[in-house]
């Protein structure tokens, strides 16, 4: 009787462990989770960035494609396409406000029709902001 009186208690201490570890593991999947949710809206905004890019490049394909009529419908800050592109790039991107001037896309166009476009962006919750630069030629 005496050696059953040093074990009492002990199924409580097991327990105890048993949930103290259980309860490590499930902090590990709410970690795993949260960490594929922000890899996730990462890459859905870098998939945005992309199609955003691409579309505008498109745009000058099928337009006039002589360097003076691209720098003027195209060209960052004030080309008439350019102006409605960045309206569409602030509404599917977060952190792009052109009210404020902040991580506005630019579109850059040289004397040999080589379009360099950049669109940045801002996810939530965090301070830097990320970019996505698109060069391509555009032939005459």
């Amino acid at each position: 009787m005496n050696k059953c009186a040093r074990q009492d208690g002990m199924a409580v201490v097991e327990n105890l462990v048993a949930i103290l570890i259980f309860s490590f593991g499930i902090l590990g999947i709410v970690g795993l989770l949260a960490s594929s949710m922000k890899s996730s809206a990462s890459a859905k905004y870098r998939n945005d960035a992309s199609m955003l890019a691409n579309q505008i490049v498109g745009q000058m394909w099928i337009s006039d494609k002589s360097n003076t009529a691209l720098k003027t419908n195209f060209e960052s800050p004030s080309g008439a396409s350019f102006v409605t592109w960045q309206t569409s790039v602030g509404s599917l991107l977060p952190g792009v406000d052109p009210s404020a001037e902040t991580n506005l896309p630019t579109v850059v166009i040289d004397a040999n029709n080589v379009a360099t476009v950049t669109v940045r962006w801002r996810a939530p919750g965090e301070t830097t902001a990320h970019n996505y630069v698109l060069i391509a030629r555009i032939n005459g």
